[in-house]
C-alpha cells in the first residue's frame, strides 16, 4: 500500500493576518488586566486623595495614567506571550490547527506568524520602554512634587506614623482633609525625645515650607540625668518636606531619566557602604533587554503550545503567567549575580532573555523534529456507545438522578478554583516580591530573613486572591459549559442553568466562612509577625550603629499607655532603649519610665533592666522609685494597622480610642469592612454566574471574561472609594465598610430576579 507523502506548505499572508487578530485582543486584555493587578494598591489610594484629602479627579487621574504607563511598558513581553498562548490554544481547541496540518501546514511553521506580530509588538515595547515610560515617571515626580509642596499633610493618617525625614508623627485622630490632628506623637531628631501635644494643625509656610502648630502639650528631657520636663500651650515646628507620599524609591527616579543623563549617571557609579548595585547601568540596560524579551517569548510561544497534547485559551493563560513567573525569577537572580560581585551588569541585565531564548532555541527545534513527517495532532478517542439493556437504563437513570450532574458542575468548578487560585497567588507573590527586591538589597536581607518573612506574608497575599479566584472560576465554568454546548444540552434535558450551576455557588458560598477564618485568625497574626520581622530582623542590623546614635522609637499604644523603644523582638521576648508612659485624660502623659533593656517573662509581664521613673502632677515632675516588671503586652507593632486585628480585637481597639475621647471612625470603617469581606465570596460569583445564564443564547467565553474582569476591577475600586467616604465621614462607618458588599449583592438579586422571570 503506498504511503502518502505530506505536503509541507509556508504560510501565507492570510495566516498571518489572522493569526495577529487573533491573538491581538487576548494581548490587550493581558495587558490591561496585568497593569490592573500591578496597580490596584495604588489606586485604592488614589481614591482616598480625591474624596477626602482635597486633591481635583483631573489630578489623581492624570497620576494614575502616568503609573499605568510605566506598569504597562513593563507588562509588554507577557502581555504578548499570554494573548500568543491563547489565540493557539483557541484555534487548537476549535481544531483549527488540526486543519492546518491537514492542508500541510505544519504546527512549526506557525512560527513565523507569531514572531511577526510578536516583532510588530517588540517596536511599541521598544517605544514604550524608551520614550513614553521615561516621560511618564518624570510627569509622575513632578505631579508628586507639586502635591508634597501644596498639600504635605495628604500622607497622614490616624493610627499610623508618617515619617518627615527623619522626623517622625502619628496622631490619634486625623480630620478629613489631614490638617486637623489630636492626641499628637512627635519624635525630633535633634531633641532626640517625643513631644505630647493634644491637638495640633499643619499648614504651608508662606515659603512653601510645612507648618505644625501644637497645642496644649509636655515632653521630657534626660531622665537619667539632670531631667528637664516641660509644658507649652502653643509650639511651632516646621518639619522637612520630600515628595515621598508613595514612596518613591531610587529606581522608580532613575526610570524617569532621559537616556544621556541614565549613561552620565552609569559611567559615574561610585559604590556605597551597603549598595554595592549599579543601578543607574541596570536600568539603562533594561529599558532595552525588557522590550526585546517580546521578541524571545515570541519565539517561545509555538514551541510551548506545541508541548501540550490538550490545548485550551486557560491553558494558554497558565502557561504565560508560568513563563512570566519563571522570567521574574531569572530577573532577580541576575541583580543579586550583580548584587554579590558573581557577574558584570551586562551579564545580569540579560540574563533573562539569553536563558528565555536558549530554553525557546531547544523547544522550537524539538517541535519541528517531531512534526518533520507532517505528523498531525492526536485526535481524541470517540467512545462508542455500547447498546443498553433496560436494566442498564434503569441504573443509568438513578445514578443520574443521585448526584451525578451536581458532582460533575462542582468537580469542575473547584479544578478551575484551585487552578485560579495558584495563578493569582503566585501572581500576587510575584509582584509583591519584585516591589520589595530594592528593599531587601538595601538593607542586605539574608535569603534566611527573606524566606521567613514570605513565609508570614503568604497568608496575607492567600486572602487576596480568593475572592478573585472564585470570580474567576465561576467566569470559567460557566464559558466552558457554554461553548462546548454542555448548558444547551441541559436545557434540552429539562435542567435548567441555574439549576445546574448551583453547585458552583453553594461551593462558593462554603468557602466564606473559611475566608472569615483566614482573615480574621491567621492573617492578623501572621501579618503581625511579618511586619515584626521586617522590623527587627531584617532592619534592626542594618541600623544598629544609627540606633545606638540617634533613632527614632518605635510607638504602641495600649489604652492610656504609650510605650516607645530602638528595638523590639516579640520571637527573643527583648526590648532595648525602653520608654513606657502613661498618659491621662487628656492624652498628656503623667508618668515616663526608662530601661535599658526589657524581657518578656510570661503573660504580657516584662522584666525592666536599670529602670528609672518620673511621675508628672500640679505642672512639676519628680523622680520615684521605678518599678521592676511592667504590664506591655506580649505583641507590640510600630502603628495601627488594622491588619493585624482580627474582628473582636478590633472591636476592642474602638472602644479603647473611644473611651480616649477620640474618633474611632477609621477604625469603625475597617471594622465593618471585615465583617462584609467574606461575603465577597458569593455576590461577586453571583453576578456573573447569573448575568452568564441568562440564555439561550448564552454569552460568549471572551463576554463573559470580560465582565468578570470588569466586575473585579469595580469591585477593588469602589471598596477603597466607599471606605475613602467612610473615612471623611460623607457616609456612615457601616455604609462605607458593607456598602460594595450590598451593591453588588443588589445586582446579584436583579440578575437573579430577571432569570427567574425567564424561566
Amino acid at each position: 500500500m503506498p504511503v502518502a507523502i505530506p505536503i509541507h506548505r509556508r504560510p501565507g499572508l492570510t495566516l498571518y493576518r489572522y493569526i495577529a487578530r487573533e491573538a491581538l485582543r487576548p494581548t490587550a486584555f493581558a495587558l490591561f488586566g496585568l497593569t490592573a493587578v500591578v496597580l490596584t494598591t495604588r489606586i485604592l489610594g488614589f481614591s482616598d486623595l480625591v474624596i477626602n484629602r482635597g486633591l481635583g479627579t483631573g489630578v489623581v487621574g492624570r497620576m494614575v495614567f502616568f503609573e499605568a504607563v510605566p506598569v504597562m511598558a513593563r507588562m509588554f513581553p507577557f502581555g504578548v506571550l499570554v494573548g500568543c498562548l491563547v489565540a493557539l490554544g483557541r484555534m487548537g481547541a476549535d481544531r483549527e490547527i488540526l486543519a492546518l496540518e491537514t492542508s500541510g501546514v505544519a504546527v512549526g511553521r506557525l512560527v513565523w506568524p507569531v514572531v511577526a506580530f510578536a516583532g510588530a509588538m517588540t517596536l511599541a515595547a521598544l517605544g514604550a520602554s524608551l520614550v513614553l515610560g521615561p516621560w511618564a515617571n518624570r510627569a509622575l515626580d513632578r505631579a508628586l512634587a507639586d502635591i508634597s509642596r501644596e498639600r504635605p499633610w495628604a500622607q497622614i493618617r490616624a493610627g499610623s506614623v508618617s515619617h518627615f525625614g527623619d522626623w517622625q508623627l502619628e496622631a490619634r485622630e486625623v480630620s478629613a482633609s489631614g490638617t486637623e490632628l489630636r492626641g499628637v506623637l512627635l519624635f525630633m531628631p535633634e531633641l532626640g525625645e517625643t513631644i505630647f501635644a493634644q491637638g495640633g494643625s499643619v499648614s504651608n509656610a508662606p515659603d512653601g515650607a510645612l507648618e505644625l502648630a501644637l497645642s496644649s502639650g509636655s515632653v521630657v528631657l534626660e531622665p537619667r540625668g539632670e531631667f528637664k520636663f516641660f509644658r507649652f500651650e502653643s509650639l511651632l515646628t516646621r518639619l522637612p518636606v520630600g515628595s515621598e507620599l508613595f514612596d518613591r524609591s531610587e529606581t522608580d527616579r532613575l526610570a524617569g531619566l532621559p537616556l544621556d543623563e541614565l549613561l552620565l549617571r552609569a559611567r559615574d557609579f561610585l559604590p556605597r557602604e551597603h549598595d554595592h548595585l549599579p543601578r543607574a547601568a541596570l536600568e539603562l540596560h533594561r529599558r532595552i533587554a525588557l522590550p526585546l524579551a517580546t521578541l524571545v517569548f515570541g519565539f517561545l510561544a509555538v514551541p510551548l503550545f506545541a508541548s501540550r497534547s490538550h490545548h485550551s485559551r486557560s491553558s494558554g493563560g497558565v502557561l504565560g503567567l508560568l513563563a512570566t513567573i519563571a522570567y521574574y525569577g531569572l530577573l532577580q537572580l541576575g541583580e543579586g549575580m550583580i548584587q554579590g560581585g558573581v557577574a558584570g551588569v551586562e551579564l545580569g541585565a540579560w540574563l533573562p532573555n539569553l536563558v528565555l531564548a536558549v530554553v525557546a532555541a531547544g523547544l522550537l527545534v524539538r517541535a519541528l523534529r517531531e512534526r518533520a513527517l507532517g505528523q498531525t495532532f492526536e485526535r481524541p478517542h470517540l467512545r462508542l456507545r455500547r447498546a443498553t439493556t433496560p436494566e442498564r437504563e434503569r441504573e443509568r437513570r438513578l445514578r443520574t438522578r443521585s448526584l451525578a450532574l451536581p458532582r460533575y458542575v462542582a468537580g469542575r468548578f473547584a479544578r478551575l478554583a484551585l487552578l485560579a487560585f495558584a495563578v493569582l497567588f503566585v501572581a500576587y507573590l510575584l509582584i509583591d516580591v519584585m516591589d520589595r527586591l530594592e528593599w531587601f538589597a538595601r538593607y542586605r536581607a539574608t535569603g534566611v530573613e527573606i524566606l521567613r518573612f514570605y513565609a508570614a506574608r503568604l497568608p496575607l497575599l492567600a486572602s487576596r486572591a480568593v475572592p478573585m479566584a472564585l470570580l474567576v472560576a465561576t467566569a470559567l465554568t460557566v464559558s466552558l459549559l457554554a461553548a462546548e454546548g454542555e448548558l444547551i444540552g441541559m436545557r434540552a434535558c429539562g435542567v435548567s442553568s441555574l439549576r445546574a450551576l448551583a453547585p458552583a455557588l453553594l461551593l462558593a458560598t462554603l468557602t466564606a466562612p473559611g475566608y472569615f477564618l483566614l482573615n480574621n485568625v491567621v492573617v492578623p497574626r501572621t501579618n503581625a509577625l511579618a511586619d515584626e520581622l521586617k522590623r527587627t530582623e531584617i532592619k534592626n542590623e542594618f541600623y544598629a550603629s544609627k540606633a545606638a546614635r540617634n533613632k527614632a522609637g518605635v510607638w504602641y499604644r495600649s489604652g492610656q499607655q504609650v510605650i516607645e523603644a530602638s528595638r523590639f523582638d516579640t520571637d527573643l521576648g527583648d526590648a532595648r532603649d525602653l520608654k513606657i508612659y502613661q498618659l491621662g485624660e487628656d492624652g498628656l502623659p503623667t508618668s515616663r519610665e526608662d530601661a535599658i533593656s526589657a524581657r518578656h517573662v510570661g503573660k504580657g509581664v516584662w522584666r525592666l533592666v536599670e529602670p528609672v521613673r518620673i511621675e508628672i502632677s500640679d505642672e512639676r515632675a519628680r523622680r520615684v522609685e521605678p518599678r521592676r516588671f511592667a504590664q506591655l503586652g506580649e505583641t507590640l507593632s510600630a502603628k495601627v494597622d488594622t491588619m493585624h486585628y482580627s474582628v473582636a480585637e478590633l472591636a476592642q481597639q474602638i472602644a479603647e480610642v473611644e473611651a480616649g475621647g477620640y474618633d474611632a471612625t477609621t477604625f469603625r470603617v475597617d471594622y465593618y469592612a471585615k465583617l462584609a469581606e467574606p461575603l465577597a465570596c458569593v455576590v461577586l460569583p453571583a453576578v456573573v454566574l447569573f448575568f452568564a445564564v441568562t440564555g439561550p443564547p448564552f454569552p460568549g467565553p471572551a463576554q463573559t471574561l470580560l465582565v468578570s474582569g470588569i466586575v473585579g476591577v469595580v469591585y477593588i475600586l469602589f471598596s477603597g472609594v466607599a471606605a475613602s467616604l467612610g473615612y471623611g465621614g460623607a457616609v456612615p462607618p457601616a455604609v462605607g465598610g458593607w456598602g460594595p458588599v450590598l451593591l453588588f449583592g443588589a445586582l446579584a438579586a436583579v440578575f437573579g430576579v430577571r432569570l427567574w422571570r425567564r424561566r
